[in-house]
């Protein structure tokens, strides 16, 4: 293994990636070409190794890693170097000047490797004799704290090259994501570029900044929001890397909004103002973002999809593996998931057809779907919900009846399954429903449950067809004792959390059941209505439970039924997120995802408490339960259920 490790230029990246080495052990020779600009690298290095040893993430002294660099501006004291990093400006001209220098220099074994961003790493390799002893080795910013480095392959690296980076990064204590091929941006920027790209595109269309930001930070847990990271990063940094990106083939645009940016100087923090502004330039303050119902205006698949389908050309291509693309995102950038992994959340027929949606707008190659995307849609793997996308997952599905299940990851998803009755709820569907959450209940990885419907509803309530069968109250108490209540009862203590996701169509039972629920997030077309009075029945649920937990409000539309929207419920306090339809089950595995965070026993006195205020209305729902008993057996309610199936206006008589 290399012991003398060569870092040419100790600018921000040098300096880190030269404190990385010497942290680990080597030996180090840094250079630039004025002894000023190492001076102020060995300060900046002091500064950072003092501050992880205080914090226990070193257990060496600044001091005593720093004895193990050397600086120098004379190239001509590499020729002792086994393994030489350059970390010169983003600019071919300089480096080659560098490399053919160094090349001269160094001994014959020595491996050159290029933390470059955006040249290929072919190009440089060219500049050089040692084409087979030529790789790139992208450090992430800060390099001493960022756990992983792509390694990238140029089209004659050797695998004795490949083999002995391998091991050095292993030997510095980083991760590492192999990139096969040398295409333009590589992996990491590849994909960061197809977000930035598309936020900024929705930031020029209208979209609110502190609504896409809060979005990326509160919704999918990204670590910052994404003009919060250009700002950190540096806004001409990324816009000279996609310029960079787009002169060497690689199918994005200019972003309008980061040119203006550059052209009158808001470069982010380094500047003392960017996308938001600072106390002055090179001080950081984060911006203020909180948690607001705009961020569910914004949606993430329409901000991932194109870096979506970027890592699906990726993979296809050979450039780096599903693993790789995951992983790199995750330890490099901090996303809580995977783009793949996101992909399957979302469902890759969501993704798709916001791709497909875009293309037809825009005609931008970057929308077009993937043949790997639409190879996995033609074979049904749509992610979570399948069980299968681009990952496999370990997935548990069955059906109860007319009632589908399936566990996957943290979670289960219930679906109502009668989309040709909009899932209406009949004695197969109640007892199914009851069955699927025991299910549920009993596998241990199962965190919390979401319900949905199947087509263009969530359910249309109790079936017709069910209720005409009761010929008195008997028959409707046999209902209510064997099919209702006990699933009823179920959920008033149900012990984990349980997430709706309202689809369409919520009447009657449909409507009602929602107020047991502890998360219900609504299609912004979805439609409730508690209907029961217009055919002689009665909501038991939505006159006990939803008055006395949800609204006095509900009385309107109990007494009336009359329909009423998601923006509606929302206002009520019955539904707790409206988002677009596309957003939906996307919306609802967010939440799922953050529950599993939560310790188990939190949650679990969580429910216990939310399940005994339920109980302490328990018997104003039986009150209610008994008075529809009495009208099952009533004229009023036999007339209804015939008027309603032969489409006619009921003639009441209050008997």
């Amino acid at each position: 293994m290399s012991r003398t490790i060569g870092v040419v230029g100790a600018g921000v990246m040098g300096h880190g990636i030269a404190a990385v080495f010497a942290s680990s052990g080597y030996n180090v020779i840094l250079s630039d070409v004025q002894d000023s600009f190492l001076s102020a690298a060995i300060d900046k290095m002091k500064w950072s190794l003092e501050n992880l040893y205080k914090k226990g993430t070193l257990k060496e002294k600044a001091e005593d890693i720093i004895a193990r660099v050397r600086t120098t501006t004379d190239l001509n004291e590499f020729a002792s170097a086994d393994y030489i990093v350059e970390v010169v400006k983003e600019d071919s001209t300089a480096k080659r000047n560098v490399l053919e220098k160094l090349d001269s220099i160094a001994g014959p074994e020595c491996i050159f490797a290029s933390n470059t961003s955006t040249i290929p790493i072919t190009e440089l390799a060219s500049m050089t004799r040692r084409a087979d002893r030529f790789i790139g080795l992208h450090f992430s910013n800060p390099p001493i704290m960022m756990p992983i480095v792509e390694i990238i392959l140029a089209s004659n690296t050797s695998e004795k090259t490949l083999s002995t980076t391998e091991d050095l990064v292993k030997s510095i204590h980083k991760e590492y994501v192999t990139v096969r091929k040398d295409v333009p941006g590589f992996l990491i920027n590849r994909l960061n570029d197809r977000v930035i790209l598309e936020s900024m595109k929705m930031l020029e269309a209208g979209s609110d900044m502190g609504n896409i930001d809060a979005m990326f930070r509160f919704r999918l847990g990204f670590p910052m929001g994404i003009c919060e990271l250009l700002d950190f990063v540096g806004i001409d940094t990324v816009y000279n890397a996609n310029r960079e990106m787009r002169s060497r083939g690689f199918s994005t645009e200019e972003s309008t909004v980061l040119k203006q940016k550059v052209e009158v100087g808001e470069l982010g923090m380094k500047s003392g103002r960017g996308f938001y502004p600072y106390p002055k330039p090179n001080v950081y303050a984060r911006p203020v973002l909180l948690p607001n119902e705009g961020m569910f205006s914004i949606s993430p698949i329409r901000l991932l999809s194109s870096a979506i389908n970027e890592a699906a050309w990726i993979v296809r291509n050979g450039v780096a593996s599903k693993e790789d693309v995951d992983r790199s995102m995750k330890m490099a950038m901090n996303w809580p998931e995977g783009p793949l992994e996101m992909a399957d959340r979302f469902g890759l027929d969501n993704v798709a057809a916001m791709l497909d949606k875009q293309f037809k707008e825009t005609g931008s190659e970057r929308y077009r779907v993937d043949p790997l995307i639409q190879e996995m849609l033609d074979k049904g793997k749509t992610g979570i919900r399948k069980g299968e996308g681009f990952l496999a997952w370990n997935a548990d599905s069955r059906n109860f009846g007319p009632v589908s299940y399936i566990s996957v990851d943290c979670f289960a998803i219930i679906t109502l399954n009668r989309p040709d009755r909009l899932n209406a709820l009949n004695e197969e569907t109640w007892e199914g429903i009851r069955k699927a959450l025991e299910e549920a209940l009993a596998q241990e990885r199962v965190r919390s449950v979401i319900l949905t419907g199947s087509g263009r509803a969530f359910s249309a309530g109790d079936d017709i067809d069910m209720m005409e069968k009761w010929k008195s109250s008997m028959d409707a108490k046999i209902w209510m004792n064997t099919l209702a209540q006990p699933l009823l009862d179920v959920i008033s203590r149900y012990p984990k959390p349980i997430i709706s996701a309202v689809n369409g169509i919520a009447f009657g039972g449909g409507c009602e059941l929602n107020m047991m629920f502890d998360i219900v997030i609504a299609d912004n077309t979805a439609m409730f209505s508690l209907p029961e009075g217009l055919i002689g029945a009665m909501p038991p649920l939505g006159s006990s439970y939803g008055i006395a937990l949800i609204s006095r409000k509900l009385a309107r539309y109990a007494l009336t039924g009359d329909w009423f929207s998601a923006a509606e419920a929302l206002k009520l306090g019955m539904v707790d997120v409206v988002v677009s339809g596309d957003q939906l089950m996307a919306v609802a595995t967010e939440y799922a995802k953050k529950i599993a965070k939560v310790a188990p026993l939190s949650v679990a006195g969580i429910k216990s408490s939310i399940n005994a205020v339920r109980q302490t209305f328990a018997g104003h729902a039986k009150s209610a339960t008994d008075d529809l008993l009495i009208l099952a057996s009533s004229e009023d309610f036999h007339h209804g259920q015939e008027s309603f199936m032969k489409k006619k206006k009921p003639l009441w008589r209050g008997r």
